[in-house]
């Protein structure tokens, strides 16, 4: 089936009952789960495809990504063109910084019965990131800064010299 400039894309294309509602891109999708396209002999994510059929050719330097955050979505309100920085400071995956992850393990100490919903509201994630912070299933590696290493008599701990004595 080819798909030329024009081409339907009823075949290609589950529309949602309402302009709002995702476009699902019902041909080829890749392992990772994203949308693929196969057009002028050369693989394409859908959204790509989509995005110069309908608004002419992406600008140089700019990926295109959803809204949505779906990995099969080609609804047109849905896709953006934007940095490929800035499509990772969107993605869902990459929403917290670390110091917002020492700011939640800070808070687990002080857990109540909504505290993980709190912070999931704070934070733009969802309970159970936080909770899996909590449990060391991801994040594990972000810890406080407490200041300069002490040893055990409670000074600071001695600098090595540069050019020890022979």
């Amino acid at each position: 089936m080819s798909h030329e400039p024009g081409a339907v894309l009823k075949p290609l294309v589950k529309l949602g009952r309402d302009p709002a509602d995702c476009w699902t891109w019902l041909a080829n999708v890749d392992v990772g789960g994203v949308a693929s396209k196969q057009f002028g002999g050369k693989r394409m994510p859908a959204r790509r495809w989509m995005w110069a059929q309908l608004f002419g050719p992406i600008p140089d330097g700019l990926v295109v990504t959803t809204a949505c955050g779906s990995k099969t979505c080609v609804n047109p309100h849905h896709l953006r063109a934007c940095t490929q920085a800035d499509a990772c400071r969107a993605s869902v995956n990459t929403s917290l910084l670390p110091a917002d992850v020492i700011d939640i393990k800070r808070a687990k100490k002080d857990a109540g019965p909504n505290t993980a919903r709190v912070l999931a509201d704070k934070h733009g994630c969802s309970p159970q990131t936080i909770r899996d912070i909590w449990k060391r299933r991801s994040w594990s590696r972000a810890k406080p800064n407490y200041g300069p290493r002490k040893n055990p008599t409670g000074s600071p701990a001695p600098v090595a010299a540069a050019n020890p004595p022979p």
